[in-house]
């Protein structure tokens, strides 16, 4: 039987341990370190490639206002038709509000009725 077995046993998991979290911080930081070169690497070619091809930089901007026309044309014919149909519908809100009224008209005559003969009671 070998002495103190267990204080090496101990000893080795948290070798083992102190390891393995030493890895996984080493891993961490080197994932970190590639995604950030990754990053600069791609916005130094994005930049470059914008400098480099200004005719292609005017073509973007000239696309981009074109959607962007494009973008507000949709929104104005749209608003045309959401306008048509709001006024197509009005006719048929009119009408439903002056049910309603007549609704209401009527409950409060009710109302006021019943307070009468309520009232005539006391």
């Amino acid at each position: 039987m070998v002495p103190n077995l267990d204080l090496i046993l101990a000893a080795l998991l948290y070798g083992s341990f102190i390891a393995c979290v030493l890895l996984v911080v080493a891993f961490v930081i080197l994932i970190t370190l590639l995604l950030a070169f990754s990053f600069s690497t791609f916005s130094i070619v994005f930049l470059d490639l914008y400098s480099v091809y200004s005719l292609l930089s005017r073509y973007v901007g000239s696309i981009e206002a074109n959607l962007e026309l494009g973008f507000l044309l949709l929104l104005c014919s749209l608003m045309r038709y959401a306008i048509s149909a709001a006024m197509a519908s009005k006719p048929s809100v009119d009408r439903l509000v002056s049910q309603l009224r007549v609704k209401a008209q009527r409950a409060m005559n009710r109302v006021d009725a019943s307070l009468l003969v309520h009232t005539r009671r006391l």
